[in-house]
């Protein structure tokens, strides 16, 4: 689930749209792909192929999650605990949050090692989990939000199926389904209703310990695996809307650290004279490799591009990747 794996290398690129298409259908077994421009307040498109398909997005998810946590810091909806006075507060960007060990995860990222009760602030946890990809910050920031919540929001935001990823998984229940549940277990598990699916949520405890005993017994993963039952899903449209809903927030009193947040890392090394703002959010597995990008030209107009690539059989190559998306910016870069 970490998109830290973008090759930093220089190839040629696609010149044109057509030839994009012709380089991104090679990538994968099923793809998708948006290339859009914001225009009041809808995704208005320029480039697609197959955007309404809906596949597997990885961490592309934690975008949902930020947003929800942007609502519950302007709509001050959640007290805590203040460690500096007696009593409580609203949960804030500054608010501080302890390291709990019932919400560490799996890598990737470091906070899975920090000691239990180290405290952090939430806006750290949320660069941690936008620009890292960490999977304890992720599912820190779940549990204090509230899954249902962050499940109400991808719907609000414009997700235009979210039962498909009803109950969210937080990503170390994500883990215990995909290698520690057999398969008849899993089917089991499909099976149920919502509330049933959540009440095993709600006890299951397995994790790092046991994916290490997992891996050990079995050896380390080295193909795709169960992508099309255990992962969060999205088509580019969903993306898109995402992205615009949490620009539009971050125009709104004390929200600017969304769009900073966003800004870490860009993957891309993309050209910060024509673009003077870019924001990043991917996700990958084995098999599943996703990106999004929220993008300002320097004449001020925003675009997106969304991408999701799934292999079922096959991991996916990294090296292929790089230039083909590249490409698209450099085109969107002359779109008039």
């Amino acid at each position: 689930m970490s998109c830290s794996v973008f090759p930093r290398q220089i190839y040629d690129s696609p010149k044109s749209w057509q030839a994009f298409d012709q380089k991104f259908m090679t990538l994968a077994e099923k793809s998708s792909f948006l290339a859009s421009e914001i225009i009041e307040q809808d995704c208005t498109t320029i480039h697609a192929i197959d955007a309404e398909q809906s596949l597997a997005v990885g961490s592309s998810f934690k975008l949902y999650i930020l947003a929800e946590l942007a609502h519950q810091i302007a709509t001050q909806n959640i007290l805590v605990e203040n460690a500096s006075s007696d009593g409580e507060t609203y949960l804030s960007w500054d608010t501080l949050l302890a390291i709990q060990p019932a919400y560490k995860s799996i890598p990737g990222g470091a906070l899975l090692f920090v000691p239990d009760n180290t405290q952090f602030t939430v806006r750290y946890y949320a660069e941690q989990m936008i620009q890292r990809s960490d999977n304890t910050a992720t599912d820190h920031l779940l549990y204090l939000l509230g899954r249902e919540n962050i499940e109400q929001r991808m719907q609000l935001t414009g997700h235009h199926n979210p039962a498909l990823n009803i109950p969210l998984l937080a990503t170390r229940e994500f883990v215990a389904l995909k290698f520690l549940y057999s398969d008849a277990e899993l089917a089991d598990y499909l099976g149920k209703s919502t509330a049933n699916k959540r009440l095993v949520l709600d006890h299951e405890q397995r994790g790092y310990q046991e994916l290490e005993h997992y891996f050990a017994q079995n050896g380390e993963q080295s193909a795709p695996l169960r992508i099309n039952t255990i992962e969060w899903f999205a088509n580019r449209f969903d993306m898109c809307h995402v992205l615009m809903s949490l620009y539009n927030t971050a125009k709104t009193k004390n929200m600017r650290p969304v769009t900073e947040i966003m800004s870490l890392d860009d993957k891309l090394d993309i050209d910060r004279e024509e673009w003077i703002y870019v924001g990043f959010k991917g996700g990958s597995e084995f098999g599943v490799l996703a990106g999004n990008w929220l993008l300002q030209r320097k004449d001020g107009r925003m675009f997106v591009i969304s991408f999701a690539l799934n292999n079922e059989h096959a991991a996916i190559d990294m090296q292929s990747v790089l230039p083909v998306f590249k490409s698209a910016v450099e085109l969107l870069s002359q779109t008039p």
